[in-house]
């Protein structure tokens, strides 16, 4: 006889009120177990129903952020995908590299380029979107040089299609006298986020 049959043996052989109790400890065992089980599935679920609400209450409310969002769509569908504006040091590198990049692959003169440092941008429908806490700032820098009208035209279309220059913000050109030749004076600008920076508080201390 094996063990279970030999405990199973004893266990009808046992008085009907030892054979309740035994069963009835046995249910409460299995019971206590269950609804332990089950009490902790059921507040992870209450607890994950109540993260989902408050993210779509958040969304919900945020009604200004979303329809900026909207206003954004036909430009995201015709221009395509964009980088988002990033840090002042990788902005200022990209526009450097970008500017003597296209200066090498034409014939320029007395080029010369001085950087100016972030400045506040005007705010508009970039500026509602990104991430409370940030602001959208631009660094510029002004770009000179004395080329070919030909070729001066060509470094102009080349700087606007620049996915490292977001604008050019002003443009002069000025003929030279003597051989074919202008003098241009531009301001390109990229984009950038930083925090938003807190006005200090209290007067100054003698």
């Amino acid at each position: 006889m094996s063990r279970v049959e030999s405990i199973w043996t004893a266990y009808r052989q046992a008085p009907k009120t030892v054979q309740w109790s035994i069963g009835a400890a046995v249910v409460a065992v299995v019971f206590l177990l269950w609804n332990d089980f089950v009490v902790r599935m059921k507040d992870e679920w209450d607890l994950r129903a109540e993260q989902m609400l408050a993210n779509v209450d958040k969304a919900a409310g945020d009604t200004q952020r979303l329809e900026s969002l909207r206003r954004l769509r036909p430009v995201v569908l015709g221009l395509g995908p964009l980088d988002a504006p990033g840090s002042e040091s990788d902005a200022e590198k990209r526009l450097n590299v970008a500017i003597n990049e296209i200066l090498k692959e034409h014939t320029v003169l007395h080029d010369s380029f001085s950087y100016h440092g972030p400045s506040k941008l005007r705010r508009g429908t970039l500026s509602r979107v990104i991430a409370p806490g940030m602001q959208v700032e631009r660094i510029s820098g002004d770009l000179r040089f004395d080329a070919t009208p030909a070729i001066a035209a060509k470094i102009i279309a080349a700087l606007e299609t620049s996915p490292d220059i977001d604008a050019i913000s002003s443009l002069r050109m000025t003929r030279q006298p003597g051989p074919r030749r202008v003098t241009v004076l531009l301001t390109v600008e990229a984009w950038i986020v930083t925090a938003v920076r807190r006005a200090r508080s209290g007067g100054s201390s003698r």
